[in-house]
Parts: C-alpha cells; sequence; structure tokens
C-alpha cells in the first residue's frame, strides 16, 4: 500500500503532556554495509517555454483569534493580521532557467519495497529519505554522488515513518505513527512515543534547539528535547489538522492546516503562544511550508493549486500554478527560489521566484508520483519518486541544463535547434541567456542555435534582443546583439 507524506494517521487517545519523559526506545542496529547506486539518465523536457508566472495574484490577511496554551508553555491568546490589501497581478516570463534531471534508482536488494516519501539533508552531508511502505518501516540515506547507504530499518506500525529533519545533535530525526524517533548516521535508532496517545506529523528543528512536530488528528503543536521531553500546545481551530511545520525568520514556528475546518497558516511561539491566519482561497488544503530568503514564508496549496506567500505580520498572497496542477511539500534552495512536487498528472517539480513567478519542469519518469522535496549539501534539489523508487537530483539551477520549463506539466522536451530564423527573438527561450537562444550569423538561411554556442546571433533592432532588458543593444553593423547571456 502506497502513502503520501502524512497521508494516513490513525487516531489515538487524546491526550498531551507538561514535560513528560517518554519511555525510551531500544537502539536496534542498522547494518552499515557496502552500498551502490544506478544513475538514471537525466531527462529531456519540451520545446515549449512556460509562461513562468501566475497572473491575478490575490493578497489577504488574517485576523483570526489565537489559542490559549495551558500545557507546556506560557499560555497566549493573540490576534491576527490585519486586512490586507488586493494584489497586483504578477505576469509570468520565459525567462526560467534550463536544469538538468538526474534520477538513482534505489537498490532493491536492500530494501525490496520502497515508497520513498520525506526526504532532508542530514547533519552528515548526505541526504536521508523515509519508506512509507510497511514491508519495512525504514530511513535510509543516499550520498550527493548518488550511492546508497543500507537501509536503517525502525520499528513496525500501520503506517511507516512520516516527516524528517536534521536535529540539533547530529542526528536525523523522524516522526511516525505515534511517535518521534532518532536515526543515528552509525546506523542506531531509538524511538520514543508521543505521551498519552498523541500523533506525529510534519517535523523540525526550532530556533530553540528544540525538535517541533504537528499533531494532525489532535490538532496540537508539540515539541521535544533531544533528551525526549516532550510538552505539547493546542491549535485554537478545532479540526484544523495542522500538517507540515517550519522555523521561520522572526524565531517562531510556522505550520498549516490542511483541513478544510482549519485552512489556516498558523505560528506559535517557542514559549506555546498561536496565532493563525486564514488562507483567503477556501479549502485550500495547505500542505508544504517553508520559510524563504525575502524574510517570508511560503506554502502550498494542494487543492487551492497555487502557491503562496505568508508575512511575518500576516498577510497571505496567492500565485496559480500556470499548469492547474497540486502542489506539496516545498523547499528553499540554495538559488533563493522555492521549489515544490507536484505528483500526479502533472508530474514536475515547479520553481517560484520571491516574486511570485512560477515555473514548472516535468521529471523524466511518467507517473513517479514526486512527493518529498529538500536543498541538498550538494546546492542541488533532491526530492522522492514515491511510486517508481527512485531518488531524483535537479541541479543547473541558474541555467546550462537540458530541460526547459514547460508550460504546465507534460510539455517538455530536449532543447533543440535547428529552427528558421531572422532574429533571436524567433528562438525558443531556453533559459540559457537571458531567456532564449539565438539565431545564428554564421549560417544561411539563419537558424537557431544555443545561446551557449558563442554565435553572436542575428538582430534588427533592440527589442529582437533577447538582452535587451539587461541593457543589450543591436549593432547597426554587425546586426549582433551586444550581450547574448546573462551578464554579457
Amino acid at each position: 500500500m502506497k502513502l503520501r507524506v502524512f497521508a494516513v494517521i490513525l487516531r489515538a487517545a487524546v491526550g498531551c503532556s507538561d514535560g513528560a519523559q517518554a519511555p525510551a526506545g531500544s537502539a536496534h542496529a542498522g547494518a552499515a554495509g557496502m552500498s551502490l547506486a544506478s544513475a538514471g539518465s537525466g531527462a529531456v523536457a519540451g520545446q515549449v517555454a512556460s509562461n513562468g508566472g501566475a497572473s491575478g495574484a490575490t493578497t489577504s490577511a488574517g485576523n483570526s483569534a489565537g489559542g490559549s496554551s495551558p500545557q507546556g508553555g506560557s499560555a497566549g491568546m493573540s490576534s491576527g493580521g490585519t486586512l490586507g490589501m488586493a494584489g497586483s497581478p504578477v505576469m509570468g516570463t520565459a525567462n526560467a532557467p534550463s536544469v538538468t534531471f538526474t534520477e538513482f534508482v534505489i537498490p532493491t536488494d536492500m530494501i525490496k519495497t520502497n515508497n520513498p516519501g520525506a526526504i532532508a539533508a542530514g547533519p552528515d552531508g548526505n541526504l536521508w529519505f523515509n519508506h512509507q511502505s510497511t514491508a519495512p518501516n525504514a530511513i535510509q540515506k543516499v550520498t550527493p554522488e548518488g550511492t546508497f547507504a543500507q537501509a536503517i530499518k525502525t520499528s513496525t506500525t500501520n503506517t511507516g515513518p512520516i516527516g524528517l529533519t536534521p536535529g540539533p545533535d547530529g542526528n536525523v530525526w523522524y516522526t511516525k505513527q505515534g511517535g518521534v524517533g532518532r536515526a543515528l548516521p552509525a546506523g542506531m535508532f531509538n524511538e520514543y512515543g508521543v505521551p498519552n496517545g498523541g500523533d506525529s506529523g510534519g517535523i523540525t528543528l526550532g530556533p530553540d534547539g528544540k525538535l517541533w512536530f504537528t499533531e494532525p488528528t489532535h490538532d496540537k503543536i508539540g515539541n521535544l528535547t533531544p533528551t525526549a521531553q516532550f510538552k505539547d500546545f493546542p491549535v485554537p481551530t478545532a479540526n484544523s489538522g495542522p500538517y507540515a511545520i517550519t522555523a521561520g525568520p522572526d524565531g517562531n514556528l510556522w505550520f498549516t492546516e490542511a483541513a478544510a475546518a482549519g485552512n489556516k497558516i498558523g505560528r506559535i511561539t517557542p514559549a506555546g503562544v498561536v496565532t493563525e491566519f486564514p488562507v483567503p482561497t477556501a479549502g485550500a488544503n495547505a500542505r508544504g511550508i517553508v520559510a524563504g530568503k525575502d524574510g517570508n514564508l511560503w506554502f502550498t496549496e494542494l487543492d487551492g493549486k497555487r502557491v503562496a506567500r505568508i508575512t511575518p505580520a500576516g498577510v497571505v498572497t496567492e500565485f496559480p500554478i500556470p499548469s492547474g496542477g497540486s502542489p506539496g511539500t516545498i523547499a528553499l534552495g540554495k538559488d533563493g527560489n522555492l521549489w515544490f512536487v507536484e505528483a500526479g498528472s502533472i508530474n514536475s517539480i515547479g520553481r517560484v521566484a520571491t516574486d511570485g513567478t512560477v515555473a514548472e519542469y516535468s521529471i523524466p519518469t511518467a507517473g513517479s508520483d514526486p512527493t518529498g522535496i529538500t536543498s541538498g549539501p550538494d546546492g542541488n534539489i533532491w526530492f522522492t519518486e514515491l511510486s517508481t523508487n527512485k531518488i531524483g537530483r535537479v541541479s543547473n539551477l541558474a541555467g546550462g541544463g537540458n530541460v526547459k520549463a514547460s508550460s504546465g506539466g507534460g510539455g517538455g522536451g530536449p532543447l533543440t535547434d535547428g529552427k528558421t530564423c531572422s532574429n533571436d527573438s524567433d528562438c525558443l527561450g531556453s533559459g540559457k541567456a537571458c531567456g532564449g537562444d539565438v539565431c545564428s550569423s554564421k549560417v544561411t538561411p539563419h537558424v537557431c542555435v544555443l545561446a551557449t554556442s558563442g554565435d553572436p546571433g542575428t538582430c534588427s533592432g533592440d527589442e529582437k534582443c533577447w538582452c535587451a532588458a539587461e541593457g543589450a543593444k543591436c549593432d547597426g553593423t554587425s546586426h549582433a546583439c551586444s550581450a547574448t547571456v546573462h551578464g554579457g
């Protein structure tokens, strides 16, 4: 049975704890064994350049009441932000860079049933991911080069490990049905039950050095120290379904409320004061959330088919997905953009810039069902393929790859040249230049070639230069643009 991240969490008895010590789980040895990798071919995607962005961005702010916390922290009531003005439409461009996909097959001689779900960069310089299948429950790591270590088989429950995060102690922490676990790079693990029958979902390292996690079925936010001292705090809205959680730029923790009764973004201080902000789109099913380099939080709306930005003051701006895909988990890339997964028929990795411009890239393997995503220690984006038992890597984030953005999942193909043209602007937008390829001046009749080929290109006026926005001019004598690549 294939399970999506946080999708199946069985209900347990309601309860909360004030600093209760969970019984220590016994350490289990996991063989460190030899490892191997199978590198998939980096794929090609389509010829249609993405419109790249979202028009009609909408902005609003919440004024929902905050909640009290009688357990484990100082209580607090807080109201949401003031009402925001409507956002201006953000029009997309075709300037998304071309990237490179590489896929690594998880060796079946290490673990028979894989179903990789969540993924996170570990403190040891590797990528750690979970196996959501129950046969067996496991955590595994892969190096940035694509070499897999032996899987660490965790205790068996009805659902496999759910969330993952690097801890403050040099280990990787994970959530699973009714508990929180710690995996040691050497192959051991410890697990601790959430006190009083609590559940666990998303998990992240907080600014206070504690591990913070959501309790989706009990409408709580919990935390624990590396020595397994637990506390939890109720979310004010009943049946809100707190889902993913991340550390914010303001020293607080931010989380999504996926259930229809919630449909909010929550903020909790390290002391336990909760504030909620409504999501403008009804039934949005807010999923992943991460802090951006712009000082805001970014989250996805699985059913709203949007990515959205929320300021620390609670002002929300939403940006539609061009393909109409359903974005899931989200991660901050080393390039400063936000990257997210789109499962289902769209089968893509999406990228949103901080101005709201969205691009989508088709994954090479059809029906891969991308589920988890993270930024790796190598500066690349890493993701899991739940249905095809692979770990994927996206490199060349700034351009120069062989896969360009498609206009809506599945429209892609390889970058090609040879198209007849009169000006650089007639050629496809590969993202390898300031938005497109160039019209060769060395071939008659003129044809499109890659901007990185060194051909000076052809133009009849400044407006025919891809880099006109960066100051490029069309030379009246050579009929070539003064610049054909970024910064040229």
